[in-house]
């Protein structure tokens, strides 16, 4: 099990490295059983005097397989800088939705550890979910909050994302505004409207705009990728 495991997060890792992916998690929904999510989504920023042929690759691949009874199996990958192996994050964790699968409000728990930044970290984390209609469109608003506990240097990063969508016949439109507060305790947030068109198969492809709301004026391209299977 160990090296089916460890071959997993290898093939996963090279998703993020290869297609340099940063994705939102997908809520407080429990995914059905046997039903697995995979979104890979890319930005790449050119700091100030930096060459245009070496940005910062921002992004992150997320994945959740739904074993039933509520329970989600997930996996998150990213980095800060894809093209710097060792600044990558791997945590696997498991989601327990407290609520019934039909409730249009939606409650849930997580638990998961692994690492960031070569170092090993514990993650915590809850979502909220609701379904509503708007605009005559069936909508949510998801707010996901986790913490990642670093085990060695007893510090802790935040993370914390709210979402608001429609669902369309053929997309999804989407707005997100994220909030990231660091080991060091360094903040950042950003605003990210997005659309993901439904090009069938289980399939949407997403572009969107990372606005950063304190320290680059520049907004950066969102390009991602969804599947459902």
């Amino acid at each position: 099990m160990l090296t089916i495991m460890n071959s997993f997060l290898r093939v996963a890792g090279i998703l993020v490295l290869g297609f340099a992916p940063a994705y939102a998690t997908a809520g407080a929904w429990p995914r059905e059983k046997g039903k697995t999510f995979l979104a890979v989504s890319a930005s790449a920023v050119w700091p100030d005097k930096r060459p245009i042929e070496l940005p910062d690759i921002y992004g992150s691949t997320y994945i959740e397989h739904g074993l039933g009874a509520g329970v989600t199996l997930g996996l998150d990958l990213g980095s800060p800088d894809a093209t710097r192996k060792y600044s990558l994050k791997t945590v696997v964790f498991m989601r327990y939705t407290l609520t019934p699968s039909s409730a249009k409000n939606q409650l849930s728990l997580d638990l998961g550890a692994g690492t960031y930044e070569s170092s090993d970290v514990v993650r915590l984390g809850a979502s909220y979910g609701k379904g509503f209609q708007s605009f005559n469109q069936n909508s949510w608003i998801t707010i996901d909050a986790y913490a990642l506990h670093h085990v060695s240097q007893h510090r802790t990063s935040i993370w914390v994302d709210a979402t608001y969508g429609v669902s369309f016949t053929r997309g999804k439109l989407m707005a997100q505004i994220s909030a990231f507060q660091n080991f060091d305790g360094t903040q950042t947030s950003k605003f990210t409207p997005s659309y993901a068109h439904d090009i069938g198969n289980g399939r949407h492809i997403e572009i969107g705009m990372n606005i950063d709301l304190q320290n680059a004026p520049d907004p950066t391209l969102k390009l991602g990728i969804w599947q459902e299977f």
